[in-house]
């Protein structure tokens, strides 16, 4: 069996970008294989470009037969807009600096939510153990990091199809008594307040931002990255009370998501916040929230929620999603 021409995918994300070169050894064979992978700072870096000669070092572009770009945001025509992305990405840079005709585009989440299909047990941690196996059905993607990032992955009858989603801009809504003045306090500074206002890096800023003025306290730390060192270090119960927050905040808007799609398949987490925050999470009232939905909390109850635990998913989606488009276009 010989191995197909290697593709490199690329997960641009606002505070890092992950390369591979990964390759398969024919058009239905799983798993991926990996070939390549580095992980880039993104600050460290004056544009993607600069990143790309530095991955495609010793390598001979030649042998390369596709890219696959999965990205927060959207393109309109070459161009990624994005708030979240420190520097201008363009399809059309990347297909000069690769010699390709053509580079594909995808939703970062989206690339994840493609990704799970490749998840083995190790790559993930339970934290819903009521749940015995995953149905046949929608599996849903959802995870703090710059932003709130979401998908859904449905099966399809030749293969899959992974949905982009804003899910992270679909309105807050406070259940608790506590939530209502939080939401008042940041309506007041933001006007629209919607999720990912209060569930990604700024979002954790803001609930403690918000907690602090709802409490008649001084907010003292300044960046999402203190707060969560704070929280977890055990010397700081504002910011203790804000991750905490945070964790029951996720788990209701997880469990909303999920009853949206019927995610009957499992609903995956992921992001760059919660695997550093893990051991909280565990302790946290996630699930709690995650099934505090009234009638349908059997139904909750019953799928499957993992963390993903594994950091190169998101490249590996990304190419998968591109042969498996290939394989069916053909």
């Amino acid at each position: 069996m010989v191995e197909q021409a290697p593709v490199v995918a690329a997960d641009i994300g606002g505070t890092h970008s992950r390369l591979s070169l990964i390759a398969r050894a024919d058009r239905t064979a799983r798993p991926l294989t990996v070939r390549k992978y580095h992980k880039y700072r993104n600050a460290d870096y004056p544009d993607l470009d600069a990143i790309l000669d530095d991955f495609l070092s010793g390598m001979n572009a030649k042998e390369i037969s596709g890219a696959s770009i999965a990205s927060c945001g959207y393109f309109i025509g070459d161009d990624l807009i994005a708030a979240n992305m420190p520097w201008r990405v363009s399809l059309a840079d990347v297909r000069k600096k690769l010699g390709l005709a053509e580079v594909c585009a995808i939703n970062d989440f989206v690339a994840v939510a493609y990704g799970t299909q490749y998840l083995n047990p190790a790559d993930v941690l339970v934290l819903n153990r009521r749940a015995v196996r995953p149905e046949r059905g929608a599996v849903a993607v959802i995870g703090p990091g710059t932003g709130l990032g979401a998908s859904v992955l449905i099966q399809g009858p030749a293969s899959p199809a992974a949905l982009n989603t804003e899910a992270g801009q679909a309105s807050f809504a406070p259940e608790t008594d506590l939530e209502i003045e939080i939401y008042k306090a940041l309506r007041a500074k933001l006007g629209f307040v919607s999720v990912e206002h209060v569930l990604s890096g700024p979002g954790l800023l803001n609930l403690y931002q918000a907690l602090a003025t709802v409490s008649g306290r001084a907010a003292v730390l300044t960046t999402p990255e203190a707060i969560s060192e704070a929280a977890l270090g055990g010397k700081d119960k504002d910011a203790a009370e804000t991750l905490a927050l945070f964790c029951e905040l996720l788990g209701s808007a997880a469990g909303n998501f999920a009853l949206s799609y019927g995610a009957r398949g499992g609903l995956y987490l992921a992001g760059g916040i919660l695997p550093k925050i893990r051991e909280f999470l565990i302790e946290s009232r996630f699930m709690d929230r995650f099934t505090a939905k009234g009638d349908m909390r059997p139904f909750l109850e019953a799928i499957p929620v993992n963390l993903i635990e594994h950091g190169q998913l998101g490249v590996i989606g990304a190419a998968g999603w591109y042969m498996d488009s290939l394989s069916c276009s053909s």
